[in-house]
């Protein structure tokens, strides 16, 4: 079977530089894989679970961007929120 990365290639092409990248899994060897073809080594990929980590807590990202076909929890999707609010656009920095 043959995966569909149209969108994700898109997402990663668009993104800031330094943005994080949240896979749909915690599988993320194959979007680490399609980032560093493009270039975009940059990019933080993680699992969705990242976000409930706090591990982003103290720390300032350029964009945090939900792959297409990431479907969060409920606890996941207010994390995201709260995470959010650590993102510096690159012009502000």
């Amino acid at each position: 079977m043959r995966r569909q990365t149209g969108k994700t290639i898109e997402q990663m092409k668009v993104a800031p530089q330094n943005a994080v990248y949240v896979w749909l899994n915690g599988h993320t060897l194959y979007p680490e894989d399609v980032a560093r073809s493009m270039g975009r080594g940059d990019l933080k990929i993680v699992s969705p679970s990242w976000l409930e980590s706090d591990a982003w807590r103290g720390q300032k990202f350029t964009a945090i961007i939900l792959d297409h076909a990431t479907n969060l929890t409920f606890d996941q999707r207010a994390a995201y929120m709260e995470a959010l609010c650590a993102v510096v656009p690159k012009d502000a920095e």
